[in-house]
């Protein structure tokens, strides 16, 4: 697949983006990209962000949906309006670097199916956008060498369109890529992990929206992780669920430590951190307290269920 034979759609799921939403067009539409990749936008935001687009970037194809959906819903419903042979995903609070589009398509020639790549912090971040950045992206910080990894993050991750062909069952409910990326390896694909393919976190949710995303994340997490436990399971995950922030705040400190950049930063933004992690564990804990979802629905089928299991800590942007 030659760099200029494939061409490309960008999914970006904006949500209240309109602080950085300017920029991260610009960047996918400027004139240093000559057209390489169709834009398509998934907005649920209540900020204005709409009107900017429309406004501004009018050559971009705008979806607007409802304020309560999810960013991996977002990327979902953009996802089925793509028509490229790559889709690319990313959310309007990142910043793509200026050969983003072309290191996709360079790294796209490896027959790999999922590809992702570094996400680097603003310059002008505050406290609580490093304990964002931490508490999501802390393994894709570079440096990195370029390998095969066990998770690629979907703010910046693209896809073969026949592979998401192929497993589109796997994000019929909202493009969650770890359970996307978990049948990706069941058929026996892996992920590669590019670090020149970068993008850059802008501000994105404040203190208290990004306590609520993590605390509907983490109970999406554990009531789908408790849809296949038998009772005695649920129990003893509900028993050690207090360790739950300590294991996350142990890897990510073990990912700072071991690149040696940000110590500063992480040690400010560890307060903040700490309360994130908590959040996700609360609604983990939840999650597994809560009949399984398969039980609560006869409509759904636990196939449905199991296609979400492996929702992670940093799913969903």
């Amino acid at each position: 697949m030659s760099t200029n034979a494939a061409k490309m759609t960008i999914v970006v799921a904006s949500h209240n983006a309109r602080a950085s939403i300017e920029e991260c067009l610009d960047a996918l539409v400027g004139p240093q990209q000559d057209g390489q990749a169709d834009i398509v936008v998934v907005d649920n935001s209540t900020d204005g962000t709409p009107e900017v687009i429309r406004k501004l970037f009018p050559q971009t194809k705008l979806i607007v949906t409802s304020p309560s959906a999810l960013i991996p819903e977002l990327w979902a419903l953009g996802i089925r309006q793509s028509v490229g042979e790559i889709v690319a995903i990313t959310t309007a609070h990142c910043v793509p670097d200026k050969t983003w589009l072309s290191e996709i398509a360079k790294a796209h020639q490896d027959p790999t199916p999922a590809i992702g790549g570094a996400i680097e912090n603003g310059p002008s971040a505050r406290p609580v956008d490093w304990a964002i950045y931490f508490c999501r992206y802390s393994p894709y910080m570079l440096p990195f060498p370029q390998d095969f990894a066990p998770e690629i993050a979907g703010d910046n991750a693209s896809y073969k369109r026949d592979y998401l062909n192929r497993f589109q069952h796997a994000w019929q409910d909202g493009f969650w890529e770890p359970a996307v990326h978990a049948e990706l390896k069941k058929a026996g694909f892996r992920l590669l992990l590019v670090p020149s393919i970068i993008i850059h976190h802008r501000r994105s949710f404040g203190f208290l929206g990004f306590m609520k995303q993590r605390f509907q994340h983490g109970m999406k997490f554990g009531q789908e992780r408790a849809s296949r436990f038998s009772l005695l399971e649920r129990m003893l995950y509900l028993a050690f669920s207090p360790a739950i922030p300590l294991i996350f705040l142990a890897r990510i400190s073990y990912q700072v430590v071991r690149k040696r950049r940000h110590l500063g930063k992480l040690l400010i933004a560890s307060p903040l951190l700490v309360l994130f992690l908590l959040s996700w564990s609360f609604g983990e804990l939840l999650g597994y307290m809560r009949r399984p979802r398969a039980q609560l629905s006869s409509s759904g089928g636990p196939g449905s269920e199991e296609r979400g299991r492996h929702v992670s800590n940093t799913a969903g942007g």
